[in-house]
Protein backbone atom coordinates (compact mmCIF):
# COMPACT_ATOMS: atom_id res chain seq x y z
CA UNK A 1 0.00 0.00 0.00
CA UNK A 2 2.79 2.40 0.80
CA UNK A 3 4.37 1.65 -2.65
CA UNK A 4 0.80 2.82 -4.05
CA UNK A 5 0.96 5.75 -2.41
CA UNK A 6 4.59 6.48 -3.24
CA UNK A 7 3.73 5.81 -6.61
CA UNK A 8 0.66 8.22 -6.87
CA UNK A 9 2.33 11.47 -5.13
CA UNK A 10 5.49 10.75 -7.74
CA UNK A 11 2.77 11.16 -10.74
CA UNK A 12 0.67 14.05 -9.06
CA UNK A 13 4.18 15.28 -8.82
CA UNK A 14 5.03 14.78 -12.46
CA UNK A 15 1.32 15.85 -13.66
CA UNK A 16 1.92 19.57 -11.94
CA UNK A 17 4.74 19.98 -14.39
CA UNK A 18 2.16 20.92 -16.97
CA UNK A 19 -0.01 23.02 -14.95
CA UNK A 20 2.53 25.50 -14.91
CA UNK A 21 6.26 26.51 -14.57
CA UNK A 22 6.01 29.17 -11.82
CA UNK A 23 3.60 26.74 -9.89
CA UNK A 24 6.12 23.82 -10.54
CA UNK A 25 9.17 25.97 -9.14
CA UNK A 26 6.74 26.81 -6.26
CA UNK A 27 6.50 23.10 -5.36
CA UNK A 28 10.45 22.73 -5.97
CA UNK A 29 10.77 25.57 -3.15
CA UNK A 30 8.11 24.05 -0.72
CA UNK A 31 9.87 24.28 2.75
CA UNK A 32 9.74 20.75 4.99
CA UNK A 33 6.31 20.27 6.62
CA UNK A 34 6.42 22.10 9.80
CA UNK A 35 5.61 18.94 11.29
CA UNK A 36 9.19 17.65 10.89
CA UNK A 37 10.81 20.50 12.30
CA UNK A 38 9.29 21.20 15.61
CA UNK A 39 6.39 19.38 17.73
CA UNK A 40 3.15 21.02 17.24
CA UNK A 41 1.18 22.72 19.96
CA UNK A 42 -1.35 24.72 17.36
CA UNK A 43 -0.84 23.93 13.76
CA UNK A 44 -3.84 23.36 11.29
CA UNK A 45 -2.69 22.42 7.59
CA UNK A 46 -5.07 20.35 5.49
CA UNK A 47 -3.35 17.22 4.03
CA UNK A 48 -5.03 14.86 1.28
CA UNK A 49 -4.78 11.00 0.54
CA UNK A 50 -5.00 10.05 -3.17
CA UNK A 51 -8.32 8.14 -2.02
CA UNK A 52 -9.71 11.65 -1.56
CA UNK A 53 -9.42 11.75 2.40
CA UNK A 54 -8.07 14.59 3.87
CA UNK A 55 -6.76 15.35 7.83
CA UNK A 56 -6.60 18.53 9.31
CA UNK A 57 -3.33 18.71 11.90
CA UNK A 58 -4.17 20.80 15.52
CA UNK A 59 -2.22 18.63 17.38
CA UNK A 60 0.05 15.30 17.33
CA UNK A 61 -2.40 13.37 19.69
CA UNK A 62 -5.87 13.60 17.55
CA UNK A 63 -6.50 14.69 13.72
CA UNK A 64 -9.55 15.59 12.06
CA UNK A 65 -10.44 13.13 9.12
CA UNK A 66 -13.43 13.74 6.22
CA UNK A 67 -13.81 13.59 2.81
CA UNK A 68 -13.12 16.05 -0.03
CA UNK A 69 -15.37 18.10 -2.71
CA UNK A 70 -14.32 15.49 -5.38
CA UNK A 71 -16.54 12.72 -3.92
CA UNK A 72 -19.20 14.33 -2.64
CA UNK A 73 -19.68 15.38 -6.17
CA UNK A 74 -19.41 12.00 -7.58
CA UNK A 75 -21.57 10.13 -4.87
CA UNK A 76 -24.21 13.00 -5.21
CA UNK A 77 -27.04 13.79 -2.45
CA UNK A 78 -25.73 11.40 0.63
CA UNK A 79 -28.36 9.08 2.10
CA UNK A 80 -26.52 7.67 4.16
CA UNK A 81 -23.03 7.36 5.97
CA UNK A 82 -21.40 4.07 7.35
CA UNK A 83 -18.98 5.76 9.89
CA UNK A 84 -15.90 3.62 11.92
CA UNK A 85 -16.70 2.21 14.93
CA UNK A 86 -14.87 4.63 17.88
CA UNK A 87 -12.01 2.65 20.11
CA UNK A 88 -11.44 0.44 16.37
CA UNK A 89 -7.86 0.59 15.37
CA UNK A 90 -7.21 1.32 11.70
CA UNK A 91 -4.17 1.26 9.19
CA UNK A 92 -3.57 3.51 6.74
CA UNK A 93 -5.42 2.48 3.38
CA UNK A 94 -7.82 0.38 4.87
CA UNK A 95 -11.60 0.92 4.32
CA UNK A 96 -12.65 3.53 6.92
CA UNK A 97 -15.98 4.56 5.61
CA UNK A 98 -18.91 4.21 3.17
CA UNK A 99 -21.06 7.14 1.61
CA UNK A 100 -24.44 5.86 0.02
CA UNK A 101 -26.33 7.56 -2.50
CA UNK A 102 -29.66 5.49 -3.78
CA UNK A 103 -27.63 1.89 -5.17
CA UNK A 104 -24.05 3.55 -5.47
CA UNK A 105 -21.72 3.42 -2.80
CA UNK A 106 -18.46 5.12 -1.80
CA UNK A 107 -15.76 3.65 -0.18
CA UNK A 108 -12.78 5.54 1.15
CA UNK A 109 -9.79 4.79 3.26
CA UNK A 110 -8.36 5.71 6.05
CA UNK A 111 -5.66 8.68 5.19
CA UNK A 112 -3.64 7.58 8.15
CA UNK A 113 -3.12 4.81 11.06
CA UNK A 114 -4.64 5.28 14.69
CA UNK A 115 -7.43 4.62 16.73
CA UNK A 116 -10.49 5.84 16.55
CA UNK A 117 -11.77 8.51 19.16
CA UNK A 118 -14.67 10.06 18.13
CA UNK A 119 -17.37 10.42 14.83
CA UNK A 120 -19.29 13.32 13.82
CA UNK A 121 -22.61 11.32 14.81
CA UNK A 122 -24.37 14.72 13.39
CA UNK A 123 -24.35 13.04 9.83
CA UNK A 124 -26.69 9.85 10.79
CA UNK A 125 -29.00 12.15 10.91
CA UNK A 126 -27.91 14.93 8.52
CA UNK A 127 -25.87 12.33 5.97
CA UNK A 128 -26.00 15.90 3.48
CA UNK A 129 -23.65 17.76 6.04
CA UNK A 130 -21.01 16.07 3.51
CA UNK A 131 -22.89 17.63 0.45
CA UNK A 132 -23.08 21.05 2.29
CA UNK A 133 -19.85 21.15 4.03
CA UNK A 134 -17.20 18.28 2.83
CA UNK A 135 -14.20 20.49 4.71
CA UNK A 136 -16.00 21.25 8.09
CA UNK A 137 -18.80 20.48 9.47
CA UNK A 138 -19.14 17.11 7.25
CA UNK A 139 -16.22 15.66 9.14
CA UNK A 140 -16.14 12.08 9.62
CA UNK A 141 -14.02 11.31 12.60
CA UNK A 142 -10.99 12.09 14.69
CA UNK A 143 -8.22 9.66 15.09
CA UNK A 144 -5.62 9.51 17.53
CA UNK A 145 -2.31 8.64 15.17
CA UNK A 146 0.10 6.04 15.69
CA UNK A 147 2.53 6.75 12.98
CA UNK A 148 2.04 10.19 11.79
CA UNK A 149 5.31 11.66 11.14
CA UNK A 150 6.20 8.83 8.27
CA UNK A 151 2.38 8.47 7.12
CA UNK A 152 2.18 12.10 6.25
CA UNK A 153 4.88 11.95 3.68
CA UNK A 154 2.22 9.70 1.78
CA UNK A 155 0.20 12.75 1.85
CA UNK A 156 -0.51 15.99 -0.37
CA UNK A 157 -0.54 19.42 1.06
CA UNK A 158 -0.17 23.25 -0.09
CA UNK A 159 0.45 23.89 -3.81
CA UNK A 160 1.17 19.63 -4.41
CA UNK A 161 -2.51 19.39 -3.13
CA UNK A 162 -3.79 22.35 -4.95
CA UNK A 163 -2.21 20.98 -8.34
CA UNK A 164 -3.62 17.30 -7.58
CA UNK A 165 -6.92 18.27 -7.09
CA UNK A 166 -7.45 20.42 -10.15
CA UNK A 167 -5.71 17.53 -12.47
CA UNK A 168 -8.32 15.23 -11.03
CA UNK A 169 -11.14 17.45 -11.62
CA UNK A 170 -9.55 18.08 -15.37
CA UNK A 171 -9.09 14.33 -16.12
CA UNK A 172 -12.66 13.86 -14.97
CA UNK A 173 -13.89 16.12 -17.28
CA UNK A 174 -11.94 15.44 -20.15
CA UNK A 175 -13.15 11.69 -19.16
CA UNK A 176 -16.85 12.53 -19.11
CA UNK A 177 -16.66 14.77 -22.61
CA UNK A 178 -18.57 14.08 -24.67
CA UNK A 179 -19.98 11.05 -23.28
CA UNK A 180 -22.28 11.87 -20.34
CA UNK A 181 -22.87 15.63 -21.87
CA UNK A 182 -22.55 18.54 -19.42
CA UNK A 183 -20.70 17.99 -16.23
CA UNK A 184 -19.84 21.55 -15.15
CA UNK A 185 -22.51 24.03 -14.13
CA UNK A 186 -22.08 27.77 -14.26
CA UNK A 187 -18.94 29.06 -12.58
CA UNK A 188 -17.17 25.85 -13.74
CA UNK A 189 -18.15 23.54 -10.38
CA UNK A 190 -18.99 20.00 -10.72
CA UNK A 191 -22.94 19.10 -10.95
CA UNK A 192 -24.50 17.61 -8.46
CA UNK A 193 -25.28 13.79 -8.06
CA UNK A 194 -22.76 12.76 -11.25
CA UNK A 195 -22.93 9.09 -10.21
CA UNK A 196 -26.27 8.50 -11.71
CA UNK A 197 -25.11 9.39 -14.92
CA UNK A 198 -23.41 6.12 -15.17
CA UNK A 199 -24.07 2.99 -15.68
CA UNK A 200 -22.74 0.19 -13.42
CA UNK A 201 -19.28 -0.54 -15.87
CA UNK A 202 -18.82 2.89 -16.24
CA UNK A 203 -19.16 3.36 -12.11
CA UNK A 204 -17.12 0.73 -11.41
CA UNK A 205 -14.34 1.67 -14.22
CA UNK A 206 -14.65 5.79 -12.41
CA UNK A 207 -13.97 4.17 -8.84
CA UNK A 208 -11.04 2.18 -10.48
CA UNK A 209 -9.45 5.06 -11.96
CA UNK A 210 -10.08 8.00 -9.67
CA UNK A 211 -9.59 5.51 -6.25
CA UNK A 212 -6.84 3.44 -7.20
CA UNK A 213 -6.72 2.49 -3.39
CA UNK A 214 -9.75 0.53 -2.95
CA UNK A 215 -10.11 -2.69 -3.84
CA UNK A 216 -12.49 -4.06 -6.18
CA UNK A 217 -14.00 -6.11 -3.84
CA UNK A 218 -15.42 -2.89 -2.53
CA UNK A 219 -16.64 -0.94 -5.76
CA UNK A 220 -20.18 -2.33 -4.97
CA UNK A 221 -22.08 -3.14 -1.85
CA UNK A 222 -19.78 -5.76 -0.05
CA UNK A 223 -19.53 -4.64 3.99
CA UNK A 224 -16.14 -3.68 5.45
CA UNK A 225 -14.81 -5.98 7.78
Amino acid sequence: MTFILVALTVTVVLTLELVGKNRAESVARKPESRLTRRTPVEILERYFHPGHTWITVSDQRKITVGIDEFSERIIGSVNRVDLPEVGRTIQQGEPFTRLHHNNRVLVHVAPVSGRIADVNKKLIRRPNLLNNSPLERGWIATIVPSNLETELRNLLSGVVADGWREAVRTEFIQLCSPGIGTVLQDGGQLIENLGEHFNDDEWSRLIRKFYPTISSKHIQHTPMN
